[in-house]
Formats: C-alpha cells, structure tokens, sequence
C-alpha cells in the first residue's frame, strides 16, 4: 500500500510543472532583484495557472513599468518576465497664486527609483514671494526618503525633513484676519511591515516619531491667540489595506489607510494634542477603462488644538473649490463622486467629473457647517513617466461663490 501511495505522489509531481529558472527582459536602471521579490513565485516552486495574473498586477503596482507580461513555464520549466521601465526622475518647477494675490514659487526633484531599488527621493525648495510675486517673505527647502523592503524583507522605512520660513495666513469663518511669517523645523521617521505578500498588497502597519519646531511672527492684522510657538513630539502610529490594480490609466480595487499621531508634554511637547484620519478609496469599474470612484475621509483631533493644527481640507487634494485656509475645523467627514472617462479605450487622456462634500466641525469663530464643491478636469498620462499626469481641474465652491482653478502634476485620489 506505502509503494503505491509513494508511486501515486511520483506521478503528481510529474505532472505539475516546477519552475526551473526566471528569466527578466527589458530591464536597464532596474535590478532583477526588485522584479523578482515582487512575484507569487519563485525557482523551484510549482507553477500555478494564477501566477502569471498575479505578478503582472504586483508589477504594475510597483510604477516602475508601464507593461509587464509573464510567460507560464516552457518545455524548459523557464519563466519568461517581460517588462518596460517607466522614467523614474522627476525635475519640475511649481508656481502658485491665490485669489488674495499670495504666491510662491519652487523646483521639486523626484527619483522613483533609486539605486534601481525603487526607492523614493524627492526634495523641493519652495520659495514665498508674497503678494502677486512682489517680494520675497520665505524659502522652504523639503527632504524625503523612502526604503521599501528593507534588506529585501517586509520592512520599510520613511524619514522626512523641512527647514526653512514661509507664509502662513489665519482665517476666521473663511475669512483672512492675519498674515504670519512661520519659522519650521521638523524631522520624522516610520518604519512599516507589510503582512501581506508584498508591500502595497493586503495589511500593513507602521509606527514612528516626528519632532518639530515651529515660530510666528506677525506680518500684518490681528493677533491671534491660537497662533503661537509650539514644540512637538509625536508619536506615529498607522495600518493600511491595498487591493489596487494599477493599469496607469485607469485603476480598479479598494484601499484604506488609519494613522494616528500623538503628541505630550511626557515626550517633550510642549502642548497635548492628538489627531487620528482614516480614508477609504473604491475604485468601481464601469465598461472597459472607465471607472467611478468614491472616498470617504474623516478626521478628529483633541486637546490643545491650535490654529495650524487644525485639519485644512480646502485644497486641490481634499476638498475642491476651496482654497488651503477656507476649510479648516477640528473634525471633518468628506465624501467624494468621481467619474473618470476615456474617449477611447486605453486611451492616455481622461475626462474627469466630480463632486466633493464636506462636512466640518470645530470651526473657529464658526458653527459647524456642510461644504460643497463641483467641477471637471483632464487628465493627462504619460506612460513612460513614473506618476507622469498632467491634471487640469476647474471647481466652483457653493460656499463661496467661486471657481478655482488648478493646474499641475497630482491626481486628487
């Protein structure tokens, strides 16, 4: 009975397929070991009729390559990987302007791919030059890494820094009362573990620690007595899901992310304040490449909450048709419709329409009160460039009877 149990075991094993080498096409700054960790499978494993649909999307995930096909296991047990990298550098100049005539300028360098690793490296200066680009009120210098898969295993790391004086405007009810030259120093740092497969797929949690520094001096209006000195220390918590597939033009699947951050005068704080987020994303597939996709966020924050604590929502990111300054509360939930459409499929041109909804609570000076924006854009991808999108977006804020306008390189979700 052992020998036919043992002859039967033989004959599976035959009849399954063992992968015997991976073979990678198409790489140039990228190492084949950043491909091959992000693949279901590995020499010597049993091949399966799901892997190659798995790899692809954990491919494409990563950004780095605008195709990614793998071949099932030829007469050889080789697995074929074809992949076509995507540029990874980034060097582009910013200009903003507001309706009150403040405005700022700057250069921001990225790098997605670092050392051929994936690593992320991305510094700006930003300069203030005050109203209409009239004079100079201060230069912010902001630095960034990130090390996924630290070593090849689950870990990953973030430090960030920014230096540096730069306008900061304090509104009461959505309306500006005084103009303060902010002076900052920050650091941070969080480490994160993916439980899942890979990082970016399934749960992961993080943890870390940020300093700050931050100073006011009042450039003109009226004081503000929620506008003050303040050195924190901050404790970083967070978990996250990732269920995406990233097709470049279009995306499908779910995510969400908590964070926490928790500052005390037993870190060496000067003030207690606490704030916790948590954000949905579900990206519905409508036909073939268009999507209707739906967010969900909500904050709250408690304790010694001052002015430039608060959560500012009123942006091009968050909620559209406002301006950073004109939104701001110690709690919120804003909810979001958002169709994206392409004329034809695959196509590297979206049109977009949308509808932003907020509600807002703790408001200074203010009572608690819903938010509404509405609008429309273009989007523009560039599918041999790293988070290459061109977005236009016009949004008209019913709130204040207005439209805004914004043009640059970020998707809103």
């Amino acid at each position: 009975m052992g020998l036919v149990l043992a002859n039967l075991a033989r004959e599976v094993v035959a009849a399954e397929t063992v992968i015997r080498d991976i073979r990678i096409e198409g790489l140039h700054r990228t190492r084949p070991r950043t491909v091959l960790r992000q693949l279901p499978f590995a020499r010597g494993d049993v091949w399966r009729d799901e892997d190659a649909a798995i790899g692809e999307r954990w491919l494409r995930n990563l950004g780095l390559f605008s195709e990614a096909h793998i071949e099932p296991p030829d007469a050889d047990g080789v697995v074929h990987v074809r992949v076509r990298e995507r540029w990874s550098l980034w060097l582009l100049p910013q200009a903003t302007r507001r309706d009150n005539g403040a405005s700022s300028v700057g250069l921001a360098l990225d790098e997605f791919n670092l050392w051929g690793l994936g690593h992320h490296l991305n510094m700006s200066v930003v300069e203030d030059t005050g109203t209409n680009f009239s004079d100079a009120r201060g230069q912010t210098l902001n630095l960034g890494y990130d090390w996924p898969r630290i070593a090849d295993s689950m870990f990953g790391l973030n430090v960030s820094g920014s230096w540096g004086q730069s306008r900061f405007d304090a509104y009461q009810n959505g309306v500006f009362v005084a103009q303060y030259l902010r002076d900052l120093r920050s650091v941070s740092a969080v480490l994160r573990y993916a439980l899942g497969p890979v990082e970016g797929e399934g749960w992961g949690v993080r943890a870390g620690f940020s300093g700050s520094n931050t100073a006011f001096r009042l450039k003109r209006g009226q004081p503000q007595p929620d506008v003050v000195g303040v050195r924190k220390h901050t404790l970083l918590a967070g978990a996250s899901y990732r269920r995406v597939d990233d097709r470049i033009t279009w995306l499908t699947g779910l995510s969400m992310d908590w964070s926490l951050a928790l500052s005390h005068r037993s870190l060496g704080s000067n003030i207690n304040v606490w704030r916790q987020e948590l954000l949905l994303r579900d990206y519905v597939p409508i036909g073939r490449s268009n999507t209707v996709n739906l967010r969900l966020d909500g904050g709250l924050a408690g304790g010694d909450v001052l002015r430039d604590g608060l959560f500012d929502i009123g942006n091009r990111n968050q909620l559209r048709g406002y301006f950073p300054g004109e939104v701001q509360g110690k709690r919120y939930a804003l909810g979001t419709i958002e169709g994206r459409f392409l004329p034809r499929p695959d196509s590297n041109i979206q049109l977009v329409a949308f509808t932003d909804a907020a509600w807002v609570g703790g408001r200074i000076g203010a009572p608690d009160r819903t938010f509404v924006g509405v609008g429309g854009g273009l989007r523009w991808t560039l599918r041999w460039l790293v988070r290459g999108t061109i977005r236009a977006d016009a949004a008209y804020g019913f709130a204040t009877r207005r439209w805004r306008f914004y043009l640059g390189t970020r998707q809103a979700f």
